[in-house]
């Protein structure tokens, strides 16, 4: 009875897709906002001061040092700071837009190369146990260009977004103009094994390069791993159109394929939810999964059983509990840490129960 009333539920929310288009109305989901919550509830508190001293950062990461990382996308260049916000160094780097780290301290920086009269899209890996941690003597090596063949090659495709498995292997998030290839569509997910330099590359198999639905690729726009798995991870997709953009794949070993943990018909807010633009995800410890929208101005979060929690907050502004376009978000020792881009600023939040 189940399989039936999901077929049906798939059947309708194709006809939804086909009769609506850009004509659905994507309504504003309630949540918290604005700096007077009532203080009975439990919110994300915005923390003093804000870090002011970037131009539109595209992503923010907290290493596993710890130490915080910023994509200073518009002043081309990656920022290491401590936790309190001082600038330990930087390096140089065109339009960086991605950021991750490796189980060996590598930091992984998605950015732009020239390469003659085109610009491509390139993973860079920055060994920074060899230069004592220090990001300003680091050695910004390409790893892998966007271009790699699988099996052809385009320097139109662009890389989105990367994260890292428990074993050091990457999962990236890869789109592009071309995508009507049964061989090798630019939307694809990659894992990458290697450190180096690449020594495999695989295009995992199973998913739909255009689309909406729950297994679509189309316009991803980040990824996240797990700390504790070596093969799940969620996706999100920065598409104005009503579809699926939270997804949380996981491995059926048995048959070897990737299937969605929620699943259309399923009471789960992750997927029963309409985002705007999802632009940044990360995870706690706890698997809640936290996705910034950049046209909502918005914060997100959802527990690892897919329910939206009452502590996402947004709205536009640069006041307090206030984003202007965020692009990136990460979490660390009960800290939230939110790239809000269109303020060129990074801000900082804890729950109100973690306050004391």
């Amino acid at each position: 009875m189940k399989k039936s009333c999901v077929t049906i539920f798939l059947l309708l929310f194709g006809l939804i897709f086909n009769s609506c288009g850009d004509k659905t109305d994507l309504s504003q989901f309630p949540i918290n906002g604005g700096s007077d919550p009532n203080i009975g509830d439990v919110v994300y508190v915005q923390q003093s001061p804000t870090w002011n001293q970037f131009n539109g950062p595209a992503a923010v990461y907290l290493g596993k040092e710890p130490l915080v990382y910023v994509a200073d996308t518009k002043n081309n260049r990656v920022v290491q700071l401590d936790l309190s916000g001082s600038e330990i160094g930087s390096i140089s780097v065109m339009n960086p837009v991605g950021i991750a780290q490796d189980y060996n301290f590598d930091l992984l920086i998605i950015a732009d190369s020239l390469a003659g009269s085109d610009t491509i899209n390139v993973l860079y890996r920055l060994n920074l146990v060899e230069t004592g941690g220090f990001i300003t003597n680091a050695t910004l090596r390409p790893f892998l260009t966007s271009d790699y063949p699988t099996p052809t090659t385009s320097r139109r495709r662009r890389f989105t977004g990367v994260s890292v498995f428990p074993d050091n292997k990457l999962i990236v998030t890869r789109k592009g103009p071309e995508n009507t290839s049964v061989i090798d569509a630019d939307n694809a997910l990659l894992k990458v094994s290697g450190r180096s330099s690449v020594s495999n590359v695989t295009v995992l198999s199973g998913f739909q390069p255009l689309g909406n639905g729950i297994y679509s690729i189309e316009k991803t726009s980040g990824v996240t791993a797990f700390e504790n798995n070596q093969t799940d991870f969620i996706l999100i997709r920065n598409t104005t159109d009503f579809g699926f953009k939270v997804e949380w794949f996981v491995f059926d070993n048995v048959k070897g394929t990737y299937d969605p943990k929620f699943i259309p018909g399923e009471d789960a807010d992750i997927i029963n939810v309409q985002l705007g633009t999802p632009a940044g995800i990360t995870l706690d410890a706890n698997n809640n999964i936290f996705v910034v929208d950049n046209t909502r101005d918005s914060l997100y979060k959802f527990s690892a059983t897919g329910e939206l929690r009452s502590e996402s907050f947004g709205g536009n502004g640069s006041g307090e509990n206030q984003l202007n376009g965020p692009k990136g978000v990460s979490f660390f020792n009960r800290v939230l840490y939110i790239a809000d881009t269109d303020n060129n600023r990074i801000v900082r939040y804890k729950l109100s129960t973690d306050l004391n």
